[in-house]
């Protein structure tokens, strides 16, 4: 077997993409006891410091669903507003699995790596959070693989932490 073009770390997450987050949210506690899901909106033109879809800036509004199991979490996403990969999804496909997300170290590098196989970001975006108590900027690129994947896309994900 060769090596593979990068090596990314554990499954940070799942998402899927639905028509009503609260709803599905409502559904997979009430019939699965899967829970408790933390619902936010998300503003990406205001949350990011650039959020750029097939490379130009976008400003999309989402309602998302999250339940955290360890360094697992589900997220069950609904598109408020703007044309992103969700709505593109969501048109060819309706609602389900979406994406894959697994953790790097390095997401420069390794977007560097994946564009000899033709891999390229679809979304690319960062923004400032705090996580457990210190500043962490959080790099998140979702990728063209779902022709490659049979329909689903890879997303990877950095966390860098901010000085102080």
């Amino acid at each position: 077997m060769s090596e593979p073009v990068i090596k990314v770390g554990r499954i940070s997450h799942l998402g899927i993409t639905v028509k009503d987050c609260e709803k599905t949210a409502a559904f997979l506690s009430h019939v699965f006891g899967i829970g408790p899901f933390d619902i936010q909106e998300y503003d990406m033109g205001v949350l990011s410091e650039y959020y750029l879809v097939d490379g130009k800036p976008a400003k999309p509004k989402y309602k998302a669903a999250l339940f955290y199991d360890g360094d697992f979490f589900l997220e069950v996403l609904e598109v408020l507003e703007g044309e992103t990969i969700h709505t593109r999804f969501m048109r060819q496909k309706g609602e389900g699995l979406q994406h894959l997300c697994f953790m790097v170290s390095d997401t420069k590098a390794a977007l560097e790596k994946l564009k000899t196989e033709g891999i390229e970001p679809v979304i690319d975006y960062q923004f400032v959070t705090n996580q457990n108590g210190k500043k962490v900027r959080v790099h998140e690129v979702y990728l063209n693989t779902d022709e490659f994947t049979g329909g689903i896309t890879i997303q990877l994900l950095e966390y860098i932490p901010e000085a102080a």
